[in-house]
C-alpha cells in the first residue's frame, strides 16, 4: 500500500484548487504535454496559458482542481514537462533576440536527444522562435560523413544538385582539402549554403573572404556551428554568418523553475 492511501483517507471527497506559478521569467513551453497528463490524472483544468507565453516571476500559468491524490501526482508529473521545455524555449528566445534579425538562429541538436523527448524539445525550440531546420524550404544536408564517402565536397554537391527543388547545404571542415578549396569547389558545383562546422571564428572569416574574393558571396549563404554560446553570437554574425546553428547552449538549457501550490479548499 502506498502510504498516501493512509495519509489521504481523511481527505476523501474533498476537492483542492492548485496553481502552477513560474519562479523565474521566461518563455512557457510544454503545455500540450501538461494538458494531456492533467487530463489523464483526472484534474479539471480551470486555466492554462498557451505555449509562447512570456512569464514574469510569479506568473500563474495553470489552475486546476482535483482530489488529494490528483494534486500529489500533479506535483510529481506536471512541473517536469514544462520545466525543461520552458528552459529550452527561453534559451532559444534569448538567442533569437540577441541576433535581432541579423541572422537566422537554428538548433538542430534536438536530433541528438533520446527519442522519447525529441518531439517535446523540438517544439520548445520552435516556441522560443529558433528554427528546427537550417532552412524552412526542402533541402538536402551533406554532412561530414557524406562528404567523406563521396571523397570530397565537389562530388557530394554535384550528386545532390541532381535533386530538383532542394536547397543544397554542405558542411565544410577542411578534411578532404583546405577550407578555402572546399568553399570554392562547393560553390562551383552549385551549393546554396556553406556550413562552416568547425566552431572556429577564423574559419568563418576565411570562407567569407574567399567567397567575396572569388565573387560568389552573394550567391550563397554562410552558416556556422560548433559550440556557439550567447556571448559569441554578435561576433559570429559580424564575421558573416547568415545562419547560426546553436546546439548545447539551447538544448542543454537548465530547467525553468515552477512551483505548484494548493490555494484553497472546497
Amino acid at each position: 500500500m502506498d502510504i498516501r492511501d493512509f495519509l489521504f483517507a481523511p481527505l476523501t471527497g474533498r476537492t483542492f484548487m492548485l496553481e502552477i506559478t513560474a519562479r523565474q521569467r521566461g518563455v512557457l513551453a510544454g503545455t500540450d504535454r501538461l494538458q494531456k497528463i492533467a487530463q489523464e490524472l483526472g484534474l479539471k483544468l480551470e486555466d492554462l496559458s498557451p505555449d509562447g507565453t512570456k512569464m514574469a516571476e510569479g506568473s500563474c500559468i495553470c489552475r486546476a482542481r482535483g482530489d488529494a491524490w490528483q494534486v500529489a501526482r500533479a506535483e510529481e508529473q506536471l512541473l517536469g514537462v514544462i520545466g525543461k521545455a520552458s528552459g529550452v524555449a527561453t534559451a532559444a528566445a534569448e538567442m533569437v533576440y540577441q541576433a535581432r534579425s541579423r541572422a537566422r538562429v537554428v538548433c538542430g541538436a534536438w536530433k541528438k536527444v533520446p527519442p522519447e523527448v525529441r518531439h517535446d524539445l523540438r517544439q520548445a525550440i520552435a516556441t522560443g522562435g529558433a528554427g528546427i531546420r537550417i532552412v524552412d524550404e526542402p533541402f538536402v544536408y551533406l554532412d561530414k560523413n557524406y562528404v567523406r564517402m563521396f571523397g570530397g565536397v565537389g562530388p557530394a554537391v554535384r550528386r545532390a544538385r541532381e535533386l530538383e527543388g532542394r536547397v543544397v547545404v554542405v558542411q565544410l571542415r577542411g578534411e578532404e582539402a583546405s577550407l578555402a578549396e572546399e568553399a570554392v569547389e562547393a560553390a562551383a558545383e552549385g551549393a546554396h549554403i556553406l556550413m562552416v562546422d568547425t566552431g572556429r571564428l577564423q574559419d568563418l572569416v576565411l570562407v567569407r573572404d574567399v567567397a567575396s574574393k572569388k565573387g560568389f558571396r552573394e550567391k550563397i549563404r554562410l552558416a556556422f556551428s560548433g559550440g556557439v554560446v550567447k556571448d559569441e553570437l554578435d561576433e559570429i554574425i559580424a564575421a558573416g554568418a547568415d545562419i547560426v546553428d546553436v546546439g548545447r547552449a539551447i538544448i542543454d538549457a537548465p530547467l525553468l523553475d515552477f512551483t505548484l501550490d494548493v490555494k484553497k479548499l472546497e
